[in-house]
């Protein structure tokens, strides 16, 4: 993808959206199965939290080196079909796969440290719902001591985020709302491969 950042809204239909929701932040089921949400005592790849007790959320991997790791990944297809529709990718390969639920915290204005993905990859967030706690995506593609801003985006509700997976990135933590997010990591596998 050579750095770029796409943005879209509503990627999927409002019914879709609402199941997503429903399923991971609401009462929903998928296959007459409550969705498992895992706590993780730090999220953060910050030093700054360390001291504070780490940023904490909970977490549930779809997919990783092993593979496919979750009952749930099938239900996400459709918003991997049509992300990679959107901007032309024909084939992929899952990478990595996961979502996160954040509660809202005390106001620590803390932002993560950057941090980055595999090579060759394409990196798709969707927000399951609106919120604070904006995504940050940077210039830069190596580690560096200071960062050059690309792009911010806010959280909203059908708004997927498809970026160069190697671009660094961070996150602001929410203060105000519940932030959810799926994030898969994806690699191009199509014969004329501009990644």
């Amino acid at each position: 993808m050579n750095g770029e950042v796409f943005v879209f809204d509503d990627i999927i239909n409002l019914n879709y959206q609402t199941k997503i929701k429903e399923i991971l932040i609401g009462e929903g089921t998928y296959n007459n199965l409550d969705f498992p949400w895992y706590f993780s005592l730090d999220i953060s790849n910050s030093e700054e939290y360390e001291d504070l007790g780490g940023r904490c959320a909970f977490i549930h991997n779809f997919a990783d080196e092993n593979g496919i790791v979750s009952k749930f990944h099938p239900f996400f297809l459709k918003l991997i079909q049509n992300s990679c529709k959107k901007i032309n990718l024909k084939k992929v390969e899952i990478y990595s796969g996961s979502t996160t639920f954040e509660l809202p915290t005390f106001k620590r204005n803390i932002i993560d440290d950057p941090y980055t993905s595999v090579k060759n990859s394409v990196s798709m967030i969707y927000f399951v719902s609106d919120s604070d706690g904006d995504l940050i995506i940077y210039n830069e593609k190596e580690k560096s001591k200071s960062y050059t801003l690309k792009k911010k985006i806010s959280p909203k509700q059908g708004r997927v985020v498809l970026f160069d997976g190697q671009l660094y990135r961070t996150d602001v933590e929410p203060i105000e709302h519940r932030r959810c997010i799926v994030n898969y990591d994806l690699r191009d596998l199509s014969v004329d491969s501009h990644i």
